[in-house]
């Protein structure tokens, strides 16, 4: 027999899906709806938790629980479509200017929604360890512990990993081009998807890697548009995000990500796969990477702690398949590893179960934010502006019709906001009109800056 709380969460799913209950209606108490069907206030709160979980419910701080569904995904982005060609990436960033704020432009989550507390007692006894971990050279592959939590904590979410074959890293980026250079040599191209991560065209700027940007649709990337060039070009790799990539918080389907794994291994080109925001879902279920998918080895799968525990940490890992050798090597010459105390920290965390409750809270919050930020932008921006709607992660894409958001970034910048335009997210003439905004933090806290950024389209969308 189902638990009450399952069915009680099925009813109000289904109660959703007919249009009995519409999405942005706020629920009733958690104290209303457990004397409404008769039950305690702790089945009501995992009912509450259960909706959460699949993605039908949010909370809003000070405001109660508001119906959302699921099924609605990125349909309200504009996918760009255009031939691809070999470029040269940017070879710079705009320079952030000291003083600006940076709460809508570097996609991070807000400190206070971190375990900061909780996470340093571990860090100080990590230090405080009778093995003196910080007096010794770390081990070429990192920390034997964490690579056997973390190969226990992925199993528990369904990919299989051997501890053996983990690299640690200091962070995601640093696998990633380990992972580059294990695979290229300068003047190689590399496929990415079209929006893409201005850090990693930096990185193959850096490289002095050339790069082919394959188009986005609905459905994720457009698999025709990507045979058709590793087919007729000299391909060396592909750089992919498979979950809530940054910055549309795109999602491939589970065909898609299968059809990449056979891909890589029938043309035998290497897929390195960000991962970072992989564990960012907005439900309890982690979508699983391509390397889930890889019987051959093609996949180079890298993720970290970056955006889930603390940037500052600096504790990634790869798992590179059939270049292990190679990226080992590259690490050990060239990277070095983390610190050993913080790789033991990390690993203790997750051992001791902190990480996954910590994520489990974390999700349901950032969840919550994406849907406040998005209701709120649709609010205040003009009729025919375009807002993403992920499944995971902190990153909003939006286009703003007619807008340059070249001259928008400028103009915030004189008001002391920070955001990133675009143009940035491309090596091609595209994306004038589009920006990203990051929704790490209460929206309470953002709104001034919301504000400022809103007010002026709002000014100049007038003008049109």
């Amino acid at each position: 027999m189902a638990r009450k709380f399952i069915t009680l969460s099925e009813q109000v799913i289904a109660e959703i899906n007919t249009g009995e209950r519409q999405c942005g209606e706020k629920m009733t108490s958690l104290r209303i709806f457990a004397k409404q069907h008769g039950v305690s206030m702790s089945t009501a709160i995992r009912t509450y938790e259960e909706l959460q979980d699949n993605g039908f419910l949010v909370s809003q701080e000070k405001s109660g629980f508001y119906i959302c569904k699921p099924e609605a995904k990125n349909s309200d982005i504009d996918f760009a479509t255009f031939k691809s060609e070999v470029k040269s990436p940017k070879s710079a960033l705009r320079p952030s200017v000291v003083g600006l704020n940076t709460m809508l432009s570097t996609v991070q989550v807000a400190p206070e929604l971190m375990p900061i507390n909780r996470l340093t007692k571990f860090i100080k006894r990590a230090f405080d360890s009778p093995q003196h971990h910080h007096f010794h050279y770390p081990s070429a592959m990192g920390l034997m512990s964490l690579r056997e939590n973390l190969a226990e904590h992925f199993k528990q979410k369904g990919l299989a990993l051997n501890p053996d074959n983990l690299v640690v890293t200091g962070g995601c980026i640093q696998a990633v081009m380990a992972g580059l250079q294990a695979v290229t040599k300068a003047g190689d191209c590399v496929v990415v998807p079209s929006p893409c991560y201005q850090g990693l065209l930096q990185l193959l700027a850096t490289l002095q890697l050339k790069v082919i940007e394959i188009p986005t649709t609905p459905e994720g990337l457009d698999l025709g548009a990507l045979e058709q060039v590793v087919t007729t070009q000299r391909v060396s790799a592909c750089l992919l995000t498979a979950n809530h990539q940054n910055p549309t918080g795109h999602s491939l389907s589970v065909q898609q990500k299968a059809w990449l794994a056979d891909f890589a291994e029938q043309y035998q080109v290497a897929i390195i796969e960000d991962d970072v925001f992989g564990e960012l879902s907005h439900n309890h279920t982690m979508p699983l990477p391509i390397k889930a998918w890889d019987k051959a080895g093609y996949v180079i799968w890298c993720s970290s702690v970056s955006k889930t525990l603390a940037p500052g940490l600096q504790v990634g890992w790869c798992e590179a398949g059939r270049f292990q050798s190679q990226v080992s090597a590259l690490m050990q010459a060239f990277h070095g590893m983390p610190n050993q105390c913080l790789q033991m920290a990390v690993s203790r965390f997750i051992e001791t179960g902190h990480y996954q409750r910590h994520l489990r809270t974390l999700n349901r919050t950032l969840a919550a934010h994406c849907f406040a930020y998005q209701s709120y932008l649709k609010s205040r921006l003009p009729k025919g502006c375009k807002i993403s709607s992920p499944r995971g992660g902190m990153a909003l894409w939006l286009k703003l019709p007619n807008i340059n958001c070249d001259v928008l970034a400028f103009r915030l910048a004189e008001l002391g906001v920070e955001i990133r335009q675009g143009s940035l997210f491309t090596s091609r003439e595209l994306y004038q009109d589009h920006l990203r905004i990051n929704c790490g933090w209460p929206l309470d806290t953002a709104k001034p800056w919301l504000d400022k950024l809103c007010d002026w389209v709002l000014h100049n969308f007038a003008k049109l």
